[in-house]
């Protein structure tokens, strides 16, 4: 019985609720910014880093919430680490390559 009734780790329905009203008004927020650097209300280099910031904090919730990353952290752990050794590895086999090949 203790199988069947497991307990719940994750996130429930009210904080993805939470999550997707605060990425709606995120993207009305890089609409706006948008809007005001064509207008001429601030300037491009502005807008355009307003607008990485408020991406960079989106991409973050969706990481924590929809992809389990602060509920779930111990178990991907153990993926993420051999893909970075692997991606090191890579770079590091390929990079003879990368150098001296466009000669």
């Amino acid at each position: 019985m203790t199988e069947a009734h497991e307990a719940h780790h994750g996130p429930d329905f009210k904080a993805y609720v939470v999550v997707f009203g605060a990425l709606s008004i995120f993207t009305v927020l890089s609409f706006l910014f948008n809007s005001m650097a064509r207008a001429d209300t601030i300037s491009h280099t502005t807008s355009f880093l307003l607008i990485l910031g408020v991406a960079i904090i989106k991409a973050t919730l969706v990481g924590l919430y929809f992809m389990h990353l602060k509920f779930d952290w111990s178990r991907l752990y153990f993926l993420i680490i051999p893909a970075v050794i692997l991606a090191t590895l890579l770079v590091v086999v390929l990079l003879p390559d990368i150098v001296l090949g466009w000669h």
